[in-house]
């Protein structure tokens, strides 16, 4: 009877092991990648403009080039794209003769369970009718998303993954988290130095945000991960020319930990 058992508990116990090996990660599982996004909106028409934006950096270095958010050359026909070296680091500069910013005129369609928004002329415009709505806002921006070698280091970034300014450009310190706090995870303030220059109305307004992440994912029994990102916000009103200070926010070691090897 025993000599019977030996070979049935021999072929579970190698399903067994298959299944864990089936189960477990394998090399097609991991990746890792940087993800870098600038927007920019105005309620007015710019001209002879000139922005300075952070770009990652490590050592000098940055896996963000202008051949990668701009292949074109330019951000949707309007922001010539280049890199440039200032006394905060390496800068995106954005370039237009001319940003224009008009007033559109939309009115709320139902449709079904679902409105939709369709633009009218100014004359159908009515002021006192909730469903129409008057416009005046401008929104350029690009988001682009490059591979990167496997693992991030994302607990600790600085100074072993790109962020945004040389670590002796700008000084973070410690911030509460704006999601909920885990152990792994750390939050950082900072003040974000930008350039901006452009002939605008005294009350225009211009806004923006440019973010930068690195992620690791893996695969086992479903995807997951962890996580470092870097955000810079600015605001300003009427002409502009020069350094302005906006608001940086960095947060590492959000995800799952350890990251698994190859």
């Amino acid at each position: 009877m025993v000599r019977k058992l030996l070979p049935v508990l021999l072929l579970v116990g190698l399903a067994v092991l298959a299944g864990c090996s089936f189960l477990g990660p394998n090399p097609d599982s991991y990746a890792s990648s940087y993800e870098y996004s600038v927007g920019i909106d105005s309620n007015a028409t710019l001209q002879n403009a000139t922005l300075r934006v952070p770009l990652p950096q490590v050592d000098g270095a940055t896996p963000i080039n202008a051949s990668v958010v701009a292949p074109n050359g330019s951000i949707e026909g309007n922001f010539a794209a280049t890199v440039v070296e200032t006394d905060h680091g390496r800068m995106l500069e954005l370039v237009t003769d001319e940003l224009p910013v008009r007033t559109r005129y939309y009115r709320v369609v139902e449709s079904g369970d679902m409105g939709r928004r369709e633009e009218i002329s100014e004359s159908a415009y009515d002021p006192s009718n909730p469903d129409h709505q008057k416009v005046t806002q401008r929104t350029v921006g690009v988001s682009v998303s490059v591979a990167a070698d496997y693992p991030l280091e994302t607990q600790s970034p600085f100074g072993t993954e790109p962020t945004f300014y040389a670590d002796d450009a700008v000084s973070r310190t410690p911030s509460e988290c704006s999601l909920p706090y885990r152990n792994e995870s750390g939050c950082f303030a900072y003040d974000a130095p930008m350039y901006m220059s452009y002939d605008a109305p005294a009350n225009a307004s211009v806004s923006g945000i440019v973010t930068f992440g690195g992620y690791n994912e893996w695969f086992t029994g479903g995807w997951t991960g962890n996580e470092y990102t870097d955000r810079a916000t600015f605001r300003a009103t009427g002409p502009q020319d020069g350094w302005v200070t906006g608001d940086g926010y960095t947060e590492t070691g959000r995800g799952n930990y350890p990251s698994p090897e190859r």
